[in-house]
């Protein structure tokens, strides 16, 4: 019975519609789940693309307990001080953020203004006011 209705263009359209409609949600769905599961086990940083055309965010994700943390770009070594400003003891600081961890996971963006060549995402845990690097992760920006 149904098959002979989609014998008439306007079913038939419709019918395609609906299926567009679906995918589509579908797709776009899985473009959003790029990060990991949240895990309390490791701490680990994720870069959403390993190349990045020049002007487009930087997507990223942390997993790992509960805690504070920095996720910065290109500094290979943090200090910060009193009142909690960040500044680079080594390398450039391209972008930086202070993240209270919850939940195991926190995903964020940078606002896509780094210079074309290879960038390192990295993961600093804050204990007091001694800054240690926990994980790592490259990426190219591209022209």
């Amino acid at each position: 019975m149904i098959w002979s209705r989609l014998r008439k263009p306007k079913y038939v359209i419709m019918f395609a519609l609906l299926l567009l409609g679906i995918g589509a949600v579908l797709w776009l769905k899985a473009g959003r789940n790029w990060a990991p599961e949240a895990s309390c086990d490791k701490l680990a940083v994720h870069v959403r693309e390993k190349q990045v055309p020049s002007g487009d965010d930087i997507e990223w994700a942390v997993t790992g307990p509960v805690g504070q943390y920095i996720v910065a770009i290109d500094a290979e070594q943090l200090t910060m001080d009193a009142n909690k400003k960040v500044s680079a003891a080594r390398g450039k600081l391209d972008y930086a953020a202070l993240t209270d961890l919850k939940g195991c996971r926190m995903v964020g963006r940078t606002d896509g203004v780094l210079p074309a060549g290879e960038h390192t995402l990295r993961l600093f845990t804050i204990n007091g006011t001694t800054i240690t690097e926990s994980a790592a992760q490259t990426f190219v920006v591209t022209k």
